[in-house]
């Protein structure tokens, strides 16, 4: 009976780090992919190895900083009604812990990023500082908030540039920075709409934000999201078909739209994983942009 309480302990620990490392949110890493895609070099297997161990390196990283994040933010995730149940905030796992946790993925990330350049290791210690500051001082700053947001989101494309060693076009970087801006002002939405009165004592800068001016910012931000795609999707007069590729995109923007005005979802990842409709739409977008610029 001891040794089967060892071993549940044990397994609840583990699931707790699990918890900790955020791992699905490891989806917004398949940024990645975007450079090997574009760049028409899927079928290159050892340029598709390259990707998949940058794709390996933003996942620890990006664990190294949530993990620091929880320690930071513990005080604050106690007061929330779903991250108080946090490992770090619950108490289940220490703030010493998460901090130790933080260090170790940080130095397997830019140890394993070696492998393949120096410019990608660079770019996970940009992507490790812009976290850093998130969580110290940009994120109680307004709209630099959703912006240090961004800027992760853009070096994980750069990444997989670097990964490979190719450009991509400045359309698909331009629309990636209004993408994940929309989906950070789609989140402070949310927040401000579930939480409430609380809304103030969990995260500071929602104070600063309301509903009218995040609408008119996401209006603004969306149609230049759908804009940029459409103007790479006609930027190469060698691959024409490009543009119906345009169709899931708007979608795809727009289903989500739908969904964090109709629902009581904010979390783009949670969105994403749950919502069948968009799954589906990014499935057949993948596969349209393979067929067309592999054939």
């Amino acid at each position: 009976m001891k040794q089967t309480n060892t071993i549940i302990n044990l397994l609840t620990k583990i699931s707790d780090y699990i918890r900790l490392m955020r791992i699905k949110q490891y989806i917004k890493n398949l940024f990645i992919f975007a450079a090997i895609i574009f760049s028409n070099n899927i079928l290159n297997i050892s340029l598709l190895l390259n990707t998949f161990i940058a794709f390996v390196c933003f996942c620890l990283i990006s664990s190294s900083a949530y993990a620091l994040n929880d320690a930071i933010d513990m005080d604050k995730d106690k007061r929330h009604p779903k991250k108080r149940n946090r490992p770090v905030a619950s108490g289940r796992i220490s703030k010493r812990s998460a901090n130790i946790l933080f260090v170790i993925l940080a130095l397997i990330s830019i140890c394993l990023s070696t492998v393949i350049n120096f410019k990608l290791t660079i770019i996970l210690i940009l992507y490790l500082i812009n976290n850093i500051l998130y969580s110290l001082k940009l994120k109680n700053i307004i709209l630099l908030d959703v912006f240090s947001i961004s800027l992760g989101f853009i070096l994980r494309v750069y990444a997989g540039c670097v990964a490979i060693d190719v450009r991509l076009s400045n359309w698909i970087i331009l629309c990636t920075f209004f993408l994940s801006l929309y989906l950070a002002l789609g989140k402070r939405k949310k927040e401000i709409i579930i939480l409430k009165d609380n809304a103030v004592e969990h995260r500071k800068i929602l104070e600063d934000y309301d509903i009218e001016n995040l609408n008119q910012m996401m209006i603004v931000i969306l149609s230049s999201t759908i804009v940029c795609y459409a103007l790479y999707s006609t930027s190469n007069p060698e691959k024409p078909d490009m543009i119906f590729t345009t169709i899931f995109v708007v979608y795809g923007v727009l289903r989500y739209n739908y969904i964090i005005n109709k629902t009581n979802e904010g979390n783009p990842t949670d969105i994403i994983l749950k919502d069948n409709a968009l799954k589906i739409n990014v499935i057949l977008w993948v596969i349209t942009c393979l067929i067309i610029l592999i054939f």
